[in-house]
């Protein structure tokens, strides 16, 4: 395979599934085992290796190699050029795709991708950049988020952590802000907020309390927000309304995303080495 350049096998993965789903029955029970863990977690294959495989299905390695040459794959490397031509979509591909959809599907699906856009745009911005420095340079990190979005701030403030220390959910409801209480750090700490319409009614007290404690604010919010200019210090917006039933929650994920993402890029050894650690805790723990 060049470098740089995509590059696919003659073998297509649906052929490939289909040979081992005919012979799965009279294969040696060792090659069965890697079979049995290819069919059923295909959707995933793509981030393993020979040997994670083979550790996850409990043979040696070169089983894997030996499966995989037998239904016509050469090894690792040709089975992911494999896997690559199934998930990825070429520009034709993508315009036959479109032509079948439904007209009111394909105005949906371009408001999504404009929304994308207005978010991408932001990172160039200082606003941006001014959130992201707040999210690394402070002492503390909260997140916190009402109604719908909770499950949101929840995500974000795991996924925060594993790029800086000291990051935590904030339930203001469970806890009262019981983390607040004297707290020496509050002037180097910051708040980052998660809401959208109908805004919840004690964001805004939240978020006043915050900065009358002398922390910093970073919203992120849909189109709508009229409220947040003159209490925070960072807001970005992620347009919501796409035509779908309730608001598109998309550009918030894609902001959130890109606001971890230039969070880990201040420091990437030391964002690198959390991520190493995280993943080591996973194992011993037996979770993947």
């Amino acid at each position: 395979m060049s470098e740089g350049f995509a590059s696919y096998s003659d073998v297509s993965v649906e052929e490939f599934v289909r040979k081992i789903e005919a012979q799965l029955s009279n294969l040696p029970k060792q090659e069965a085992k890697v079979a049995q863990y290819i069919l059923l977690n295909l959707d995933s294959l793509s981030f393993e290796t020979g040997s994670s495989i083979a550790q996850k299905a409990g043979v040696a390695e070169i089983t894997v190699g030996r499966l995989l040459r037998r239904f016509g794959c050469s090894g690792m490397k040709e089975f992911k050029q494999m896997l690559r031509q199934k998930y990825s979509i070429s520009g034709e591909a993508l315009r036959t795709q479109q032509t079948e959809m439904p007209p009111s599907l394909r105005d949906q699906m371009s408001a999504e991708i404009a929304s994308l856009h207005t978010v991408y745009c932001q990172t160039t911005e200082l606003h941006f950049r001014s959130a992201a420095d707040y999210l690394w340079e402070s002492e503390t990190v909260y997140v916190t988020g009402f109604q719908t979005v909770r499950g949101l701030a929840e995500d974000t403030a795991r996924r925060l952590s594993l790029a800086r220390p000291r990051v935590r959910y904030l339930a203001p409801h469970d806890s009262m802000l019981g983390e607040w209480i004297e707290d020496a750090h509050a002037s180097s700490s910051c708040l980052l907020v998660i809401d959208v319409v109908p805004y919840a009614a004690e964001c805004q007290t939240l978020v006043r309390l915050a900065k009358e404690q002398g922390r910093r604010v970073v919203l992120v919010t849909d189109e709508y927000c009229h409220w947040s200019r003159d209490l925070t210090d960072v807001t970005i917006h992620a347009p919501s309304a796409t035509g779908l039933f309730l608001e598109s929650t998309l550009g918030l994920v894609a902001a959130l995303a890109l606001l971890i993402n230039e969070t880990a890029m201040r420091q990437p050894d030391n964002s690198a080495h959390r991520l190493r650690e995280w993943k080591r805790n996973a194992r011993k723990l037996k979770i993947f």
